[in-house]
């Protein structure tokens, strides 16, 4: 095991700030951008996120959007969850992506037993990386369940003092049958790290590889990813905002295609500028490019506003009046908004010529970044797009499509 170091979620005495409104959210986030942006080389080269800027995002309170307010948050709600990844991808795109899946975890430790979020909010600096990629079999035992295997890619896992894990379990009696989807939580003490990310794209991350021997999991730090998605998970007896008893692809999900949109931000931004620097001697090379930076722009801007919209329009509809048709949309839209990120900072990267190449160019940085974000499983637009044909259609489609 690897021994509990003096990393920021261990050594924070002071409760993170809780923030009233949106707009608090927004400006603390960009009032954090130049301090990301002069971090963003140290980032990539530990390959895990520098403590100070886990330390500056707990104590504004941004890690706690999705977080009760009973246990110290703000539970202001996907639509700032989303502006603000946005905002810190623009600046490190590494910080944005951590900072989505910590936040976007805080919304489903929320639909957890009561006892366990006391226990995990016992610490208000708390941390909960994840894995949903897992091998070994999870056998349920007397109490709880018992695993030993791997989870894959869990971002900033070097910071967190929690694990959440998505994992199938099978039930004796059930052999032939469809595994039972569930969420466990596991405290930092019971896994391991190995120190495998090394990557060419969101390298500041710290996606590692976790291991398990034989862990206990206790009933009470589990839930059933159906109770979840029907809206009924044990968490919501206590947290009564209307966000609880949500679907999870307008809340648990519905910032997954933000870094990519915050990386592509920060290329255009970055772009921009570039533009400025040479619009003194506007040639038809650089008209060409002009067009182009207008397309990509607006490429960009329409699935934002798709994004907010979807949030806004379902993350606070109880889960049971919202059809699967509806959920298979959102999740499409997720992976649309993704890939058409991506697709507009390639086709401007197209006309970025020889300069930025180097490593020392913000272009080809946000460029590997922007690929790299968008290249998630849960984000891979051919069979996202093809399960929500099937929806549409009354086709059978893969169980976990919608899980």
């Amino acid at each position: 095991m690897t021994t509990i170091d003096d990393r920021p979620v261990y050594t924070l005495t002071s409760q993170p700030a809780v923030l009233d409104t949106y707009e608090e959210a927004i400006e603390r986030a960009r009032a954090l951008k130049p301090k990301l942006r002069e971090r963003v080389s140290e980032a990539e080269q530990l390959r895990h996120l520098p403590s100070e800027n886990v330390k500056d995002i707990l104590e504004n309170g941004l890690y706690g959007l999705m977080t009760p307010r009973r246990f110290g948050g703000s539970e202001l709600g996907p639509e700032a969850m989303i502006d603000v990844t946005i905002e810190l991808a623009s600046a490190c795109p590494s910080t944005g992506w951590v900072h989505m899946l910590w936040t976007a975890h805080m919304w489903m430790l929320a639909q957890f037993p009561v006892e366990s979020q006391e226990e995990l909010w016992s610490n208000p600096n708390s941390l909960a990386s994840s894995v949903v990629n897992t091998v070994g079999d999870v056998v349920p035992v007397e109490g709880g369940y018992r695993w030993t295997g791997k989870g894959f890619f869990s971002s900033g896992v070097d910071h967190c003092n929690w694990l959440t894990a998505a994992v199938p379990v099978k039930r004796p009696g059930n052999e032939g049958g469809p595994p039972e989807m569930r969420w466990l939580l596991i405290p930092r003490e019971d896994f391991s790290i190995i120190d495998d990310w090394f990557t060419v794209g969101l390298k500041g991350t710290g996606s590692k590889t976790i291991v398990l021997d034989d862990v206990f999991v206790p009933e009470y730090r589990t839930i059933q990813g159906r109770d979840v998605e029907s809206g009924m998970a044990p968490g919501q007896q206590i947290n009564t905002n209307p966000m609880y008893c949500a679907i999870s692809w307008a809340n648990f999900t519905a910032a997954m295609a933000a870094p990519a949109l915050g990386v592509a931000r920060g290329f255009l931004n970055a772009f921009q500028e570039r533009l400025r620097s040479k619009s003194s001697n506007i040639d038809d090379g650089l008209t060409v490019n002009m067009a182009r930076f207008a397309q990509a722009s607006a490429m960009v801007d329409s699935v934002h506003a798709m994004t907010l919209q979807n949030a806004a329009q379902y993350a606070r509809v109880p889960a049971r009046e919202v059809s699967q048709a509806v959920r298979a949309r959102c999740r499409r839209d997720q992976a649309f908004t993704a890939q058409t990120a991506r697709n507009a900072i390639n086709f401007l990267y197209e006309e970025g010529g020889g300069s930025s190449l180097f490593e020392s160019s913000e272009l080809q940085r946000y460029w590997r970044d922007v690929n790299a974000a968008a290249a998630h499983r849960g984000l891979t637009a051919d069979w996202i797009y093809a399960g929500w044909a099937k929806t549409l259609l009354d086709v059978k489609t893969d169980p976990g499509f919608l899980f």
